[in-house]
């Protein structure tokens, strides 16, 4: 039998209970389907597989399922989803836990929902951060997802380096470096809020960086600056109120910290950040690979960096 079960609207009134770990056995040819037929194409449901003795809440994983379907690409942008009557009936969950699961998958922007009319496909490429790529985060989006991302700066100055970024910079304290701060959005969605420290030498570049252009592609044009190599270290942290108001969550919202270090070809630092992430805005994705054995120096460099700087 498929792995998806086709939907259509014929669940017996009195079917049988849920076993006590899923809802359904993935492996019963005799599982009851329903067929949704939706304007645009038969939609096809997934097993209803809610793990029902997990700590993991029903709503994140039926999101997790339905938002499988989305990237995996068997549902298309456009499409229009069952109603929440049955997506109930097929999970065997309440009509809360469907409206929590849809509304984790409109705020991704992966779905959108139409009054009268019903809840439609929106997306189907990841928001998904390759964090272990040397590359900007502007290239990355840009070139590897094809999405589109504009930044609001909110302060580059010339400036005396904090404790941290001398240190992952390789510098005496209290060195002299630039900085420039953004709030980054990817198609039109703020994602993050982005702070980085650069030697002085780059002042002029950094200074005069837009919105809409890639710090890493001007560094390249104008000081033949090609990143190598970096270290990246992330961690939760809650929402500050100015943080809050900056990616429009609530105080006290849980974000993922990700303080950097990134490297040239000769192994010289040139830039460090620190970036607080909105998750529901975009993932992180992480490819596990065998790390260059001349890395393990450069890594050092931020292992003491001084402790998260707070913003509140």
């Amino acid at each position: 039998m498929s792995a998806s079960l086709a939907v259509s609207r014929s669940l017996s009134a009195g079917g049988a209970s849920a076993p006590s770990r899923l809802t359904s056995d993935p492996c019963d040819s005799k599982a009851e389907v329903l067929s949704v037929q939706s304007p645009e194409e038969r939609v096809i449901l997934p097993q209803p597989l809610i793990d029902r003795d997990s700590p993991v809440p029903f709503y994140f994983q039926l999101s997790e399922l339905l938002e499988h379907e989305i990237l995996s690409g068997r549902w298309k942008a456009g499409l229009r989803l069952p109603s929440e009557l049955d997506l109930c009936e097929h999970f065997g969950v309440s009509r809360t836990t469907v409206r929590q699961a849809l509304a984790r998958l409109e705020q991704e922007g992966l779905i959108s929902r139409r009054k009268g009319h019903g809840t439609f496909v929106q997306e189907s490429r990841p928001r998904s951060w390759l964090l272990q790529s040397s590359a900007g985060f502007f290239q990355e989006e840009e070139t590897r997802t094809g999405r589109r991302v504009s930044s609001q700066v909110r302060r580059a100055e010339r400036c005396v380096l904090p404790a941290w970024a001398s240190d992952a910079l390789g510098f005496e304290p209290e060195s002299r470096g630039v900085t420039i701060d953004r709030v980054r959005s990817v198609d039109g969605l703020v994602a993050m809020y982005n702070v980085n420290y650069l030697p002085e030498r780059f002042a002029d570049t950094v200074l005069s960086v837009k919105g809409d252009e890639s710090l890493y592609e001007r560094l390249r044009e104008e000081h033949s600056v090609e990143p190598a190599g970096g270290r990246r270290v992330l961690e939760s942290v809650p929402a500050g109120d100015l943080l809050a108001n900056l990616l429009g969550v609530q105080p006290q919202s849980p974000l993922v910290f990700i303080e950097s270090v990134t490297w040239d070809r000769t192994m010289e630092p040139f830039d460090c950040y620190q970036t607080w992430l909105r998750t529901d805005r975009m993932k992180i994705d992480i490819e596990v690979m065998a790390a260059p054995a001349n890395a393990a120096a450069a890594a050092d460099r931020i292992h003491a960096a001084a402790p998260v700087m707070t913003v509140e």
